[in-house]
This record gives structure tokens, sequence and C-alpha cells, in this order.
């Protein structure tokens, strides 16, 4: 019977697998229409009213973005996959059904404006919500509800993308921190149906047009060593900077609705001077001129949007071609001007992801590195914009760390595996000094501000984080040693306690509990006081104890109460602690590894015997 139903159990999880992979694949693809409808609709103001129409259209976008978020849905704001992990952590995968609605439209209305941001948050935040509904409707348990939640992440990532390994990998490294056992079956299956229907829709299509670069020369792995640790570098910058420009806006005394207007504004100005540098040095993005939908990319200014059109002008060559100074200005100062307007965008208060954002700078890092080292070893780097590609997995690298993640995504994305030792390479180094330098990734700093402290692994002993000074009553109710039993009878009644601290001249002597009430029998004439029904051998315990420790003590002594005392003093009584807290030190306990990230199982019900 157990055997029956873990198939039939398994059976349920991997078809609800497919049928949120359907769903993703589906949302993908509106998603992607919505984004361009609006992008057609937007564009019309810079034809009308001329250059002023890009700083008038991020505004206009801010503001639509800020009605939404504000007032109907506070999860939509910023990049999606922090709250995602959230919900992941401490909400047992549950997210509001309204979430991934409001949340396509915000994100849409912000990318189609012209803000700078990604697709990728939106649409994790989208396909986790529609896994996090499944799951809700078909009444799964917190464990499968968990996998529905990354099922639908991983599969509205591999929808827009084309790249079912690397969206699967993204929801098993970045949400979950490692998934094993069966659950990894349904992650990867809804991946590959969300993919397949994608594709249905659209037809096969690679996310970046690039040519086949190839290793060459062996010694040019060392340049890529440099490459990766100096994009891990700029991937702390890039986060810090991120989240530096989300204080400043927080500290603006305006409207919560005006504030992503103002970073339109912004980004609008910074746009104007983009279309002037493009036209100096003759840029062009590689736009395409016939989208999925039957209509071609609008054009933006380099820096707006999600940025594709530039890191497909990269990684052809076009900007190469303009010389080898202009192409190292255009790359450097566009990679400046991203990191720049994302974060006035994400800063302010727009929506959308860090994903794509990311692979632009990387593309103009790397490219602007991968020229200058073809200028100093003209045999090492015959393709330098090989290091553009292989710069966009690294700083992602060091920004989200997701390693594997990115060698894999960003192969399937262009559909060229020959760089696999170079990525691998600059992926490592990128990754290692951004955590040796930084702690947080770029998705988890955001929660980690909110004082959520995302960490993997297992944690064992959860009362060794609770000191005994946290949890200990440090004015206890106390008794004299001359009350009488009467007396004490009294106190019980007015305090509902039945354990207390005997002090005598500021000094605990003893313990008495109701039951020592009854220890000895009532003797004729004789009225017994606290002091011959006290208990003088009681637990002594140091103010350093951990709650894991007080217990093991009151386990081996038998007793549910001790008194924490002074070690220079142990007759000075610095509070007084039973049984009980330790039961309340278990649930701050638990709350605080939730708050810090750890999984906390359920704890199964126990089985009551009925024995009448």
């Amino acid at each position: 019977m157990i055997e029956r139903y873990t198939i039939s159990r398994q059976i349920k999880v991997y078809t609800l697998g497919a049928l949120i992979g359907v769903v993703s694949g589906l949302t993908a693809v509106l998603f992607r229409l919505l984004i361009l409808v609006i992008s057609l609709v937007f564009t019309i103001l810079p034809s009308l009213m001329g250059v002023a129409g890009w700083i008038v259209a991020p505004a206009l976008g801010g503001l639509a973005v800020a009605f939404i978020v504000v007032k109907y849905a506070p999860e939509a704001k910023g990049h999606g996959v922090p709250e995602v992990i959230e919900s992941y952590v401490v909400k047992d995968g549950q997210m509001r059904v309204r979430v991934p609605l409001l949340k396509s439209l915000a994100s849409a209305i912000c990318i189609g404006s012209g803000g700078s941001c990604g697709r990728e948050g939106p649409i994790a935040q989208i396909g986790a919500g529609v896994g996090s509904a499944i799951a809700k409707y078909f009444r799964l348990e917190k464990t499968e509800t968990k996998t529905m939640l990354v099922c639908g992440l991983s599969s509205g990532i591999a929808a827009t993308f084309n790249a079912p390994l690397g969206g699967a990998l993204f929801g098993i490294e970045v949400l979950a921190g490692g998934i094993v056992g069966f659950s990894i079956l349904p992650i990867i299956l809804a991946s590959v149906v969300a993919t397949a229907v994608a594709n249905l829709i659209v037809g096969p299509a690679i996310s970046f047009q690039a040519p086949e670069f190839a290793l060459g020369n062996p010694i040019v792995l060392l340049l890529y060593l440099v490459l990766g640790i100096s994009l891990g570098l700029v991937s702390v910058i890039w986060v810090k900077g991120l989240y530096f420009m989300e204080d400043i806006f927080d500290k603006i005394r305006t409207s919560k609705y005006i504030k992503p207007a103002i970073g339109g504004m912004l980004v609008g100005l910074i746009a104007i001077l983009t279309i002037y540098i493009e036209t100096m040095f003759g840029y062009q993005g590689a736009f395409k001129t016939a989208g999925p939908f039957g209509s071609g990319e609008p054009y933006y200014p380099a820096i707006m949007g999600v940025g594709y059109a530039f890191i497909d002008a990269v990684l052809v060559g076009n900007v190469a071609l303009l010389g080898t100074g202009a192409a190292i200005v255009i790359l450097v100062v566009f990679g400046l001007f991203k990191i720049g307007v994302t974060s006035l965008t994400l800063g302010s208060g727009g929506s959308g992801g860090v994903f794509a954002p990311t692979l632009f700078m990387g593309a103009g890092f790397g490219g602007a590195i991968g020229i200058v080292f073809a200028a100093l070893l003209p045999f090492a780097v015959p393709q330098p914009m090989a290091f553009a590609l292989v710069g966009m997995a690294a700083l992602f690298a060091g920004a989200g760390r997701a390693p594997i993640t990115c060698i894999v995504i960003i192969m399937e994305m262009t559909e060229d595996y020959h760089l696999i030792l170079p990525l691998m390479i600059a992926v490592s180094a990128a990754y290692l000094v951004s955590a040796f330098l930084e702690k947080e990734s770029i998705y988890t700093m955001k929660l980690a501000r909110r004082g959520l402290h995302v960490s993997r692994g297992t944690h064992i002993g959860a009362l060794k984080e609770i000191k005994v000074t946290e949890i200990m009553t440090k004015e206890p109710t106390v008794l004299n040693p001359d009350m009488t039993t009467a007396e004490v009878f009294e106190i019980i009644d007015a305090t509902h306690h039945t354990k207390f601290p005997v002090i005598e001249d500021n000094k605990v002597v003893g313990i008495l509990i109701a039951e020592d009430l009854f220890r000895k029998p009532k003797e004729e004439g004789k009225t017994h006081t606290v002091r011959d029904l006290m208990n003088p051998d009681f637990l002594h315990l140091s103010p350093t104890c951990t709650m894991d420790s007080v217990l093991h003590a009151m386990m081996d002594r038998d007793e549910g109460h001790a008194v924490v005392s002074n070690p220079e003093n142990p007759e000075c009584m610095l509070g007084y602690v039973t049984k009980a807290d330790v039961l309340k030190a278990y649930e701050i306990a638990i709350i605080r590894l939730q708050k810090a990230g750890i999984d906390i199982e359920d704890i199964l019900p126990v089985e009551i015997l009925d024995v009448t």
C-alpha cells in the first residue's frame, strides 16, 4: 500500500509539473506579446514629440507601474525573484493569486515604456504564481507545493529563453538551493514542456545571435581567468549600486506614486545622451526586423528596455567594426550607463528583472576587455567578442551566485558549446571573488535588507541559537523561607504559578514547587513553612548557557526548573527558567531559522490512542 501510494503521489506531481509547464509556456508567449504591443504604443511618443518623447515615455510608464504596485500588489515591485525566494523559504510556497497577473502587467508596462529591466524576473514570478495556484487548487502538501513553485519559476525561465536545462537549473540553484530526490524530475519535465509549448507557438529561435566562437590558443585561458576576476569585482559594484539607489529613493520625501516617474525621467535623460553617443560613433543596434508575432522590434536607445539589440550587436561584431577606440568607448560607457539606468528603474520602484541588464553589462565590459587583449596578444585572441559572451555568464555568476546555471544557460541561449572551458574558468573566478567580497547575491540582498537572511543547508540543534538569558524570567515571583503553606497557596491562586525560587537576604536558598506542599503530612499543632518544604539542592545555570544545554541538564536531573546565577556569586539569582520556557525557546528558534532561510519541515501529528 505504501509503495502504491508513493507511485501515485509521484505520478500526480509529475502530471501537475507538466500542466504547469503548459501554462507557463503559454504565459511566457503572451507576456512577450504584451511587451511588444506596449512597446509599439510607447514608441509613438518619440515620433510625435521628438527627443523629449524618450523622457515622457518612461515617466508615464513609471506612473502606471506605481499605480498597480502601490494600490494592488506590492509584491510586483522590483525584480521578482526575491519575492519568490521568500515564498519558498518562509511561506511554504504560497503566493497570492493576483500577483502573477498584476506582475505581468506592471513589468510589461515598465519594459515597454523604456525602463531598463529584463523579462526573467517577471516571468519567474508569474510562473511561480501559476505553480502555487495549481498546488493550492489540488490541495498539495507543503513539500509538493514548494516543488510546484520551483516548477513554475523554472518553466517560465525556460520558455522565455528557449533554455530548458538552464531554466531548470535556475530554479534549483537560485530558488531552492538544491533539491534532491524525485522533486528534480517534475522541474525538468515542466521546463521541457514549457519550452516545447513556446516553440510550437512562436517557433524555435535562439535568444542571441552569435558566431561560432573557438577556444584558440590555450594561453587564452589565463586571460579568461583575468576576465572572471575583473567581472567579479564589477558584479559587487553593480549589486551594491542597485540597492544604494533604492536607499536614495527611499529617502526622497514624496508620494510612492511619483518616485517611479522620477526614475523614468532620469532614465530618459540618460537615453538622450545615449542617442547622442550612438550618432557620434555610428553605432546601430541589431534590432530584429521580424518578430515572432509578425512585427519587428521598435527602436530604443541602447540602454533602454531589455537591451538584447545591444547584446546581439556586440556578439556579431557590429560594435567591433567601429574601430578599436570607438568600440571600447561604446562598450564601457553603455555598460556603465546600464548600471545607472537599471538602478534608477528598479530603485525608484519599477517592475522587471535583473538578468537581461546583467547580461548587457557583461557583454559590454567583457567585449571591451576582449578588444584590449586582442590588441595586446593578437595571436591568442582572434575573436575578441568571445570575451563578451563569456563575460555575460561571468558577471551574472558574480551577481546572481548561480555558476552552473550561468554556464549552461548561456550555451543554450546562443547554441554555442565550444567555450565550455573559458566559461568554467571565468564563471568560477567571478563567483569566488564576488562571494569573498559580498555575502549576499543580487537576489538575497533584497531579502537580507528586510531581515530575512537566506541560507542553504541543514541546521541541527535549533535550541543552540537561543541563550538562556533571552528566555529566563528576570523578576520571577519569589517566596520567603518563613512563609506558611497558607500564604503560599494564596500566591499560587493569585499568580497561577507552581514553581518558585526561595530568597533569603537577597540570596537564593532553595526551590519550592506546588507538589512540595503535600510532601509532608500535617503534624498536630505545627504549621510548616517554606523552609521545611523547599529543596535546597537545585539546578544552578550560567547565563552563557544555550537552551539546548538547559534542556539536557533538566533531563539529567529530572527537574523542570533552574536558577540562572551569577558565575562569580552563585547565590545571586539573575533569573529563573522552567521547562515551559524551553518550549517557548523552541518556538522562537523555529521562527529565527525560517527567517534565516532554513527549511523547517512540518511536524507530524501525534497519534492519540483512545483507551476508553
